[in-house]
């Protein structure tokens, strides 16, 4: 299980920190809980939109896009068992659900446009930025699973890319 946290400012609102928690192996990421701003809870990831804090990983308005898009893919799919949804906001994180705070602008040669509502809270944002973490996560996971694969099947020797 990763614990992530995201400190958002800098859109409507108060600063927040958003807790979320993503089970690697089924790849369900839930938004658990909206507080007010706090420094780095327990052993969690920190995402944040402020360059200078105490963080693991910066999310700017430039990410926006991969976050929705990640919003949208853990939204519509289920997990492995094929009942359980990959995302899901607990009852202290309902108010960061993006979907109200997101437009959708067309569709151009790269796939779904969107924008983000000039409304937007820090809280929505906190919870696109997780996502986007999980997403990313898990292709990371995807990659070094691939690499042991391939190790096994050289036997161990050496393999560059």
């Amino acid at each position: 299980m990763i614990k992530i946290q995201a400190n958002i400012s800098g859109y409507t609102g108060k600063p927040v920190t958003v807790l979320g928690a993503l089970d690697e192996h089924s790849g369900i990421l839930v938004i658990a809980k909206v507080i007010a701003m706090i420094p780095r809870f327990e052993d969690c990831i920190v995402i944040a939109s402020d360059a200078r804090s105490d963080r693991d990983a910066t999310f700017t308005h430039e990410h926006l896009h991969d976050a929705i898009s990640a919003y949208f893919q853990l939204r519509g799919n289920l997990a492995s068992d094929g009942k359980t949804a990959l995302l899901r906001f607990g009852e202290f994180a309902a108010m960061a659900d993006p979907s109200s705070a997101i437009e959708h602008d067309g569709v151009d040669t790269s796939g779904p446009r969107y924008r983000i509502a000039a409304d937007a809270s820090n809280a929505h944002v906190a919870a696109l930025a997780i996502c986007r973490y999980a997403a990313k996560s898990g292709a990371v996971a995807d990659v070094v699973g691939m690499m042991d694969e391939l190790s096994a099947l050289l036997g161990g020797e050496v393999l560059t890319l």
